[in-house]
């Protein structure tokens, strides 16, 4: 009824709306509330100046696009930095669609692909070509957009995104005063659509933080100190036997000396493999995590198989037992890759994380990544204070 009448980037007064909680499950927008119209609600464009300062906008740095998950809408805003021809893309379903490609970045000086599809590679497309070319800077702020993943992340226009170009808002003031990064501190920058995996690396709190409300599972790596292994129960008896050409895994439960029993095959095992289950506190400069290791990590981290482990517990010929081990690597660094996921525990968010990889640390390849990003903070101060 109202749908046709609204036009974005316009102002209007409305009356008789009914004011509730957004549903999360439909509205997928940056708001708590929302107003539903119906034929009894008045809709009035509203001519008069109305001072644009008090936008709703919360942009996103480009340099945190990397930590988002795929799919959560976000606003951003940046300097034009490049503006591609459109291009055809064929979708799965064999239709066709015109993308083209938008390349901003901000203050932080990291550049991310803003993907225009639809209609708007051609109205808003064009005019930042045009405008890119005769003007010094252009500044685009896009909102309601959604991260994707190609190649690294990228934005995607919606039908819901909003896009503004050199919008009357202080963020445009200051991208503006800076003007455009010169092309040989651009290579400082992390493009957003070529990230190399080192620029995922997070701290202990950045995780904690970052990821204490997501509602998928996410793949970051930190470099950390091992604070703390559980030793009472390091390990954990796995059925040996197949299902669909892969082992089981699955827990078994000891019924007398000589026999197990796995629930989930329903069956006997005479002999049961023994599998790393490691819970260990991890610790950087900023906080500590607890985290899960399971065998083939606990086999790299430890460098002796879980079954050898074991049977230490019962050598008697040797001083070497599992705690003396599991206390060798104790306040030593290693590079985690930590698969993050969140699960509701008492009505409250609880984070997991379970350790995939752990690599020890090239010193060299350490150095390179600390004078990159000490580059980079280099480059965003001094346009952040030009």
């Amino acid at each position: 009824m109202h749908y046709h009448r609204v036009e974005a980037g316009t102002y209007y007064t409305i009356s008789k709306g009914c004011i509730k909680e957004a549903n999360t499950k439909w509205n997928k927008l940056n708001s708590h509330l929302e107003i539903t119209l119906d034929s009894n609600s008045v809709l009035k464009r509203c001519d008069a100046v109305v001072d644009s300062q008090g936008n709703n906008s919360r942009f996103t740095p480009i340099n945190e696009i990397t930590y988002c998950t795929n799919n959560i809408l976000v606003d951003v805003i940046g300097i034009v930095v490049a503006v591609g021809e459109p291009s055809l893309i064929r979708r799965k379903d064999g239709s066709e669609v015109t993308k083209r490609i938008v390349k901003i970045n901000d203050i932080s000086t990291f550049t991310v692909d803003v993907n225009l599809w639809g209609a708007t590679w051609q109205g808003v497309g064009e005019d930042l070509k045009n405008m890119h070319a005769t003007q010094t800077t252009v500044v685009l702020a896009v909102k309601n957009a959604r991260v994707g993943y190609f190649n690294g992340k990228v934005i995607n226009t919606t039908i819901a995104t909003t896009i503004a170009i050199n919008p009357y808002i202080p963020e445009t003031e200051t991208l503006i005063s800076r003007g455009k990064i010169p092309d040989d501190l651009l290579t400082l920058s992390c493009v957003a659509g070529q990230l190399n995996s080192q620029y995922s690396r997070m701290t202990i709190t950045a995780v904690l933080e970052r990821t204490s409300l997501l509602s998928e599972t996410v793949e970051t790596t930190i470099r950390a100190a091992v604070r703390i292994i559980k030793t009472d129960s390091f390990c954990y008896p796995a059925c040996p036997l197949k299902i669909n050409g892969k082992e089981c895994k699955n827990k078994c439960v000891q019924q007398n000396d000589n026999v197990s029993f796995c629930s989930r095959c329903q069956t006997h095992v005479p002999e049961c493999n023994y599998k790393y289950l490691l819970q260990m506190k991890l610790q950087d400069h900023t906080g500590t995590l607890w985290a899960t290791a399971f065998d083939e990590v606990g086999t790299n981290l430890l460098q002796i198989s879980t079954k050898d482990l074991y049977m230490l517990q019962y050598d008697l010929t040797t001083k070497r037992t599992p705690q003396t081990i599991i206390k060798g690597v104790l306040l030593s660094s290693f590079v985690f890759t930590l698969s993050i996921t969140t699960d509701m525990y008492n009505s409250k968010p609880r984070l997991k994380a379970t350790v995939t990889k752990v690599t020890n640390i090239n010193f060299q390849a350490e150095c390179t990544l600390l004078l990159a990003e000490i580059a980079r903070m280099s480059t965003a101060t001094v346009f952040s204070t030009n």
